[in-house]
């Protein structure tokens, strides 16, 4: 705002405050105990690799899982130890009522030396379309033939 000389005395300049700068060790808190509790920065799941993106889960998966436990003489409660799940989760993949997420295909693949994850395939589309495209052949116009188009 613009003020005469005399005017400007009578008030204070504005003066934008900056936030503080965050630290970069994480805040405590004072739980209702008393104790300091302090979050965990391992916490903080990073983002997917984009090769995780691409993969997919083979069809066959719960044959795969069931036969190689089988071959190596293992029970389902030593590979649910081993990969540190539940045994009803063991059960439900080699049945197929559930599908593992890709960490646990990963503990799955250590462990039973087994492949259930392949690269994603993209279907190739076939082109149908001719060398040299013209405007006639994308516009169809109603009661005229191509021969009569052409002059």
């Amino acid at each position: 705002m613009l003020v005469c000389a005399k005017c400007q005395r009578l008030g204070k300049p504005y003066v934008e405050e900056t936030p503080p700068r965050l630290s970069s060790r994480p805040m405590s808190k004072v739980t209702s105990r008393g104790s300091v509790f302090t979050p965990n920065p391992r916490r903080i799941t990073p983002a997917l690799p984009k090769e995780i993106d691409e993969l997919d889960l083979v069809d066959d998966y719960s044959s795969r899982v069931r036969d190689r436990r089988m071959k190596l003489e293992l029970s389902q409660e030593e590979l649910a130890k081993r990969v540190k799940e539940k045994l009803s989760v063991i059960q439900k993949i080699e049945t197929g009522k559930m599908t593992p997420n890709t960490k646990l295909c990963r503990e799955l693949e250590h462990e039973l030396r087994v492949k259930l994850l392949l690269p994603r395939k993209e279907a190739i589309v076939p082109t149908t379309t001719p060398a040299e495209v013209t405007l006639g052949d994308i516009i169809r116009i109603k009661g005229k033939s191509k021969a009569d188009l052409k002059l």
